[in-house]
């Protein structure tokens, strides 16, 4: 499509310029919801071009029929796959590969589809029945009905967040062999979801309108994160500088400190945290993490050892106590059902440490109203109004950031295991952490096996069959 105008209603964007390559893993980048929804709509044919150019096969297709001919065409080749599973519950695994089944006869079904599970690598029971697959194994059985239905156009959406690490590398593995069989894949994610080094080609879209088609050695992070929102998103360079300009004051001293403590296989854990300040403890092995974590979060009591918090001693015991009163902020990436409320609103949730803290707060509309702009600001790509089941896997980790920057805990401490660790900065998560940061709240990172890819972190340390080393 070059120069293309899409209309969905009332609503007219673009000029998009979107290509399709036979054996091209391909992604389209867009930080705004209704944009991503509207390209989703035009693929499943419920939206109009109303101008510009429509080529098939590097055929142009004549303006006068290309509504008709266009829809035919995306209708026999392009499969959209989103976060609302198009699955059929009422039908088998089996029948929902093959719906509509007129390709391959029905006795040769069930057949066929454990070839093409043979051949993908996909590990489903043919007897399972759909309501009992995850999230990753309907992505699997719909990518499979793509195939069956020979649709050579594949385009995947708002998926990436609602898997965990393993399954984004099943899935790669998966998108690499359906392009090596000439397969077109396209990806209309948010930045902040999509790995770039799987991508052989990038398409980014800001405001309703197509900025750039790139090869994967093209352009990097920080400059998409800038063409997509230069409002709403600061370069990596700019981040660091607005870290830098905090404007905390009063105590400027170490807020917590960990002396000797002796716990498990711990010997002589100790390390200091002043106001402000980013750090990461980088757990080599899960036994180190494991005890780490229960340290912090009072489910070990140390055989020795001592905390300073705030300048005073106190008993081991101090930091669960805290992190009961909401003085320390705690957030649990393996513990994501576990985060939010599904029976309270995205801005009570966000507003709930602070409702503790202050009582009635929600009697005051004015304060209501200053939280969710404060959201917006935070988030300009998030509906408020989305229920809280409905949200991704990555939404649901923003808005456990976003509750505790408006409560302002006297420390935040994020623990995240290894399936929940990126190989690409997470530009969202440092844009709220330098956020905190800036209050003068400390925020301590403990990671599982790999690091928390970031450039803004201060102070490192790593830990290693219970030893714990300050990295220079």
């Amino acid at each position: 499509m070059h120069n293309g105008f899409i209309r969905q209603g009332r609503i007219l964007k673009g000029p998009f310029f979107l290509h399709f390559c036979k054996g091209e893993i391909s992604g389209i980048i867009t930080d705004d919801s209704f944009e991503k929804e509207m390209l989703i709509q035009f693929f499943r044919c419920k939206n109009s071009l109303v101008s510009g150019d429509f080529y098939y096969n590097e055929q142009r297709i004549a303006a006068e029929d290309r509504n008709n001919s266009y829809r035919k065409l995306i209708s026999e080749t392009t499969s959209v796959i989103s976060g609302n599973s198009q699955l059929f519950e009422s039908l088998t695994i089996v029948d929902n590969i093959f719906i509509p089944s007129f390709f391959i006869k029905r006795r040769k079904h069930k057949k066929v589809a454990a070839r093409l599970m043979e051949f993908f690598d996909i590990d489903i029971p043919l007897h399972m029945r759909v309501r009992d697959l995850t999230t990753f194994q309907r992505l699997q059985i719909e990518i499979l009905h793509a195939v069956a239905c020979h649709h050579k156009l594949i385009i995947v959406s708002d998926i990436n967040g609602m898997l965990r690490s393993k399954e984004r590398n099943k899935l790669r593995q998966l998108y690499e062999r359906l392009a090596q069989i000439g397969y077109a894949i396209c990806q209309i994610e948010s930045l902040n979801n999509i790995s770039l080094n799987t991508l052989d080609r990038v398409q980014v879209i800001e405001k309703g309108r197509g900025v750039g088609s790139y090869s994967r050695t093209e352009i990097e992070y920080s400059e998409i994160a800038r063409l997509i929102n230069a409002d709403g998103e600061s370069s990596q360079s700019e981040l660091l500088q607005k870290k830098d300009a905090r404007f905390f004051d009063g105590f400027k001293g170490t807020v917590l400190e960990a002396k000797d403590i002796c716990c498990g296989h711990l010997r002589r854990f100790s390390l200091k945290l002043s106001k402000g300040e980013i750090a990461e403890i980088n757990c080599r092995s899960g036994i180190d993490y494991i005890e780490i974590k229960n340290v912090f979060t009072g489910r070990a009591n140390p055989a020795s050892g001592k905390f300073i918090y705030e300048g005073r001693v106190r008993n081991l015991n101090v930091l669960s106590r805290a992190i009961a009163k909401g003085e320390i902020g705690c957030v649990d990436f393996a513990d994501l059902d576990n985060l939010l409320f599904e029976n309270l609103s995205i801005v009570e949730n966000i507003c709930y440490p602070l409702c503790l803290k202050n009582t009635g707060f929600f009697l005051h509309k004015k304060y209501r109203k200053l939280a969710e702009d404060y959201v917006k600001k935070l988030m300009p790509g998030l509906n408020l109004e989305k229920r809280v089941k409905s949200l991704t896997q990555e939404q649901i980790m923003q808005l456990a950031f976003c509750k505790w920057i408006l409560c302002k805990p006297k420390l935040l401490i994020l623990f995240i295991s290894s399936p929940f660790l990126k190989d690409e900065p997470d530009h969202v998560a440092d844009r709220l952490i330098i956020e905190l940061s800036r209050y003068g709240v400390p925020v301590l990172i403990l990671s599982e096996r790999y690091k928390f890819e970031s450039k803004i972190i201060e102070t490192e340390y790593v830990v290693h069959d219970g030893v714990i080393a300050k990295k220079q």
